[in-house]
């Protein structure tokens, strides 16, 4: 698909100008002004020059990658932009999460001179599902990485064939034969494949036995064919619907993947030895991020990078150069106090993220953040679907157990559902006060867990930081 005429390479036209030097203003003011600036910019910016995202887009001079999905998406883009500097890119991406097309053109015009000149190789973004289709028409990128399907933000999605309707239409507007890195082990993204075919696929997937977890991840969105409705057979689930499956009556089936996991190995301070299989070589990787979910990220990462003709090497360094991404398992220092925060927004994320704070055996101080805004999803139904009744099964193990944000109170009404005592949980809806009281009542040599939804966890991240936190260095 070619870029339209009136689109010059390293140049943006004089009506687009205005809009861009409105949204660098505005991103300067809401900088200043501590609130961030990751979306109002691009939508003010939008509204007066709605061209302003593709001109912008077209001058990056090897284009743009992609990342969609429900779960992974900032994380996946993050060890991407990683490996492509580390060959020699230079990359701009929505390091923030800001994902809709407003916050990919903050990043954008953040990254551009007040002339318009935006001097880079390469754009690495993460895109909302449902905004993948309209990205991909204003800034055409060279290739995508799909993640995975869930079910997510009902308000706005509605089921899980709603979501992958949407990364359909997104896939259908790709140059022909765009590199694609699909999740092989994810049903309803292999579905996708086998329904549009302008593109080519790179599979990713693990070719290992997991070991038994100890708290199980029940969540499972896909229970049948996507072709022909039968029930799928699984020989192996990893979590959710993430396995080696196969349709009893039709064809489908789970494909082998060009780029497997082949080994993992749990480590010391946190680090797990993974060993991922490229159809030329192996590798070993030294991989800092933990959870089974950022295995999956890791991998997507290396299969779209190899896909572009990137070296293991790169691939190697970009995956062990890792440092959690915004909100996704995030640690910070407060007051030599440790804080690791992990955004949830749907039940297999929010699970899996559960599930690894339990599995470190440490102490649980934990602080549930629950907003129920547009960037949140309106509908927090979800949270009954999520595995809470597991924090009952580590009782032993939970120290202090809070509850805060706009729906502090109904998170605290399915925590007792759970099985946990009233008395145990504290309701404070004020963000700050919630982490303050918090902080106080949990042992010095004790981590603060936290589980925000995302604006919540911008709203904390905001807190944390006036508090004294010692600040990611990619941050910085």
């Amino acid at each position: 698909m070619k870029r339209s005429r009136h689109l010059k390479r390293n140049n943006i036209r004089p009506r687009e100008i205005s809009g861009l030097w409105l949204g660098k203003l505005l991103a300067i003011g809401t900088r200043l002004g501590g609130q961030g600036g990751t979306t109002l910019p691009g939508r003010a910016a939008s509204a007066l020059s709605p061209l302003l995202l593709a001109s912008l887009a077209g001058q990056l001079r090897r284009g743009s990658l992609v990342i969609t999905g429900t779960n992974g998406k900032t994380t996946t883009a993050y060890l991407l932009a990683n490996i492509f500097r580390q060959s020699g890119f230079s990359v701009v991406h929505n390091r923030t999460g800001a994902n809709l097309a407003w916050g990919i053109t903050s990043a954008l015009l953040s990254a551009s001179t007040f002339c318009g000149h935006l001097p880079y190789d390469l754009g690495v973004m993460e895109s909302d599902e449902g905004a993948f289709p309209g990205v991909v028409q204003a800034i055409q990128p060279r290739g995508a990485v799909i993640t995975n399907i869930f079910r997510d933000q009902l308000d706005r999605y509605g089921e899980v064939d709603q979501i992958r309707s949407m990364i359909g239409q997104g896939l259908e507007a790709l140059p022909e034969g765009a590199p694609v890195a699909l999740n092989a082990d994810d049903p309803s993204v292999v579905y996708l494949e086998q329904q549009h075919h302008r593109f080519l696929p790179i599979y990713y997937g693990f070719s290992i036995n997991l070991p038994q977890a100890r708290y199980q991840n029940t969540g499972q969105d896909i229970k049948s064919c996507p072709l022909c409705g039968r029930k799928l057979t699984y020989t192996t689930i990893h979590y959710a619907h993430l396995g080696r499956y196969r349709c009893p009556s039709c064809k489908f089936r789970r494909p082998d993947p060009e780029v497997r996991l082949i080994n993992f190995n749990p480590e010391p301070h946190g680090i797990t030895g993974i060993t991922i299989a490229f159809p030329t070589e192996n590798v070993t990787v030294h991989y800092p991020l933990p959870g089974i979910y950022n295995l999956y990220n890791a991998l997507a990462a290396a299969a779209c990078a190899w896909a572009w003709g990137l070296s293991t090497r790169d691939i190697t360094a970009g995956l062990e150069q890792a440092v959690p991404s915004f909100g996704r398992m995030e640690s910070f220092q407060i007051n030599n106090r440790a804080v690791l925060m992990g955004l949830i927004k749907n039940p297999v994320g929010a699970n899996e993220v559960l599930r690894t704070f339990l599995e470190s055996r440490e102490r649980i101080n934990l602080l549930i953040a629950i907003n129920d805004n547009y960037a949140d999803g309106t509908d927090i139904s979800w949270l009954w679907d999520v595995d809470f009744e597991q924090l009952a099964g580590a009782r032993n193990q939970l120290g202090t157990l809070a509850v805060s944000g706009i729906r502090a109170a109904d998170m605290g009404v399915r925590l007792k559902y759970a099985g946990l005592e009233p008395a145990l949980i504290t309701v404070e809806p004020v963000l700050k006060r919630a982490l303050e009281q918090t902080l106080q009542s949990s042992r010095d040599e004790d981590t603060i867990f936290i589980l925000p939804t995302y604006t919540a966890m911008l709203a904390l991240r905001r807190v944390i930081n006036r508090l004294g936190a010692a600040r990611p260095f990619w941050e910085v």
